[in-house]
């Protein structure tokens, strides 16, 4: 039966208080508050304010993907929206026990150090996925879950009693209610630790079986989902494509494999360098307190740590847990490979991180062991790390502050405007033109919607108007210069299509009118007769550019 040291049970629970403050610390770091963005306003103040739940679910079919991340949004996340960052500490106690017990779990097989918790933790490219709240009361929680039911089935393992086998058989249901790359998490992660007991000859592979549990899981999952599918907006996330057409290898998989490189190679590389540079770069300007906060907490961190590295060099796994690292970060990637709509955003590396830590920190074990260095420097490195990652996620949570504020701006000159020109719901469609999705002069990555305003899209410009307020306005749609649409949506965002146009230079908004002076070319116009930039098609795609 395998035992860890008595002593890392009090050490454990200092790392857990000292990640959760360095979390805190990063997300606070333009205040005591939380910066909403995008569906943050419709899933935690329209939905739980406008319908009751059983509405809610007739009406865009909310169970019928994530039902429990569904459930939680309504009844527990939406009452907290005016202080949501309540929310996001509760989350940040939820990721960094996360952190602890995946490290917990796999140095029962490998000899880590406390850069492997660091990474999973702090790593700013699951900025996206740790802080802003709609994706974090799926990506968080949903991986919570999956390391917890690993955790009780090793401890039925160990022989510590029934109970936490039929604890766990409910417990790896739970990820894929919450968000189903943490379901893939769970998985890979069960089956995996069962696989490794077997190599190293501590449980016979028949025990061990009941890992597999996650497969019917999986099955009753979508089964669940199917039953309560009502036609609503969430009712198709479940399409897949398989790989028995020319499309796939030739269109698909390409774009997709794409996608994943970039973001794990191109964003990890800017969030973490440039957020850093950019970080430091804000000190003067806001970011003292939290810098200085983050230093001190880092400091303790190292000497917290340095009592949990294993002095003795003990048995050599680094192959293996390369290997083990490699599969555990592919695991929940590679849903995206059968998902129907080709779509990879930075919160979908979160649920890679504790596999890329596993690769990371084991290579560093290995490599420190050939070095004339003593083992306790792991835990000063792990908390430099931990430095360098949180400067450069406070640049991340900067630019959700300002991409806030850009939205708030642009959203009550929209209820101003058309409340004062006397437009409601029928008075036709509304256009804005010039309104662009960030208006962010320096991101760290430019990704999808990666810090995105509410501005970038109808649906999501409709939340937030809702949010503030305009609940009877007409419908609005942002049209932004570089593309205004492209060939798919041009009948939709065609500038003839809307009953009233205004352009948004930023500043002001100003009621325009349209001169036609091509086929597929005009100019806008104040009402004074000042042009202020035109619109024109080429190749079916509409753009703007404003006059000089």
């Amino acid at each position: 039966m395998y035992k860890r040291k008595k002593s890392d049970g009090k050490g454990l629970a200092g790392l857990l208080l000292l990640l959760f403050l360095l979390l805190m610390v990063r997300n606070c770091a333009c205040g005591f508050e939380y910066f909403p963005q995008l569906d943050d306003y419709i899933q935690y103040h329209n939905y739980p304010s406008a319908e009751s739940f059983r509405a809610l679910q007739q009406a865009t079919g909310l169970l019928a993907s994530r039902p429990l991340a569904g459930l939680a949004d309504y009844f527990l996340w939406g009452p907290m929206f005016d202080h949501m960052i309540l929310g996001v500490a509760l989350i940040s106690l939820l990721y960094a026990g996360t952190a602890l017990l995946f490290w917990s779990v796999l140095r029962r097989y490998f000899r880590l150090s406390p850069l492997f918790p660091v990474i999973v933790a702090l790593l700013p490219l699951g900025m996206e996925g740790v802080y802003w709240m709609s994706a974090s009361t799926r990506v968080v929680v949903g991986m919570f879950f999956a390391v917890l039911a690993a955790w009780t089935f090793l401890r039925w393992l160990d022989g510590d009693g029934l109970g936490w086998l039929l604890l766990y058989l409910p417990l790896q249901l739970l990820p894929f209610g919450f968000y189903e790359q943490a379901g893939i998490l769970s998985v890979t992660l069960t089956v995996g630790t069962a696989i490794l007991e077997r190599l190293l000859g501590r449980k016979e592979f028949r025990s061990c079986a009941v890992s597999l549990w996650g497969a019917p899981a999986l099955g009753l999952y979508f089964l669940f989902t199917h039953l309560m599918a009502s036609g609503g907006v969430y009712s198709s996330r479940a399409e897949i494509i398989l790989p028995f057409s020319r499309y796939y290898w030739t269109v698909f998989f390409p774009d997709i494999m794409g996608q994943i490189r970039d973001v794990f190679l191109k964003g990890g590389f800017l969030t973490l360098v440039k957020g850093f540079v950019r970080g430091i770069g804000m000190i003067p300007s806001g970011l003292f307190v939290c810098v200085l906060g983050v230093l001190v907490l880092c400091v303790g961190f190292g000497l917290a740590a340095r009592r949990l590295v294993d002095e003795e060099p003990g048995a050599d796994r680094t192959g293996l847990a390369v290997l083990s690292g490699l599969l555990l970060a592919a695991g929940p990637v590679s849903l995206f490979l059968i998902l129907g709509n080709p779509w990879f955003s930075l919160r979908g590396a979160v649920t890679s991180f504790p596999g890329i830590a596993l690769v990371v920190d084991a290579l560093l074990v290995w490599l420190w062991d050939r070095l004339p260095l003593q083992r306790g420097g792991l835990a000063a490195l792990a908390a430099a790390a931990a430095f360098v990652f949180c400067v450069a996620g406070a640049s991340e949570v900067a630019d959700y502050r300002d991409t806030t504020y850009y939205d708030w701006k642009a959203a009550h000159l929209v209820i101003d405007s058309l409340e004062a020109h006397g437009l409601d719901q029928t008075s036709g469609r509304v256009g804005i033109l010039n309104l662009e999705a960030s208006y962010l002069s320096n991101q760290n990555f430019f990704w999808h919607e990666h810090i995105h305003g509410c501005t970038e899209s109808e649906w999501a410009f409709a939340g937030l108007l809702s949010a503030l307020g305009g609940e009877d306005l007409p419908p609005v749609t942002p049209l932004p210069s570089d593309p205004m649409y492209r060939q798919w949506n041009r009948e939709a965002n065609h500038p003839e299509s809307f009953a009233v146009l205004y352009w948004y230079n930023g500043a002001y908004l100003y009621p325009v009118e349209l001169e036609k002076t091509g086929e597929e070319e005009w100019l806008v116009q104040s009402q004074s007769g000042q042009v202020l930039g035109r619109i024109f098609e080429e190749d079916g795609i509409g753009y703007i550019r404003p006059a000089r």
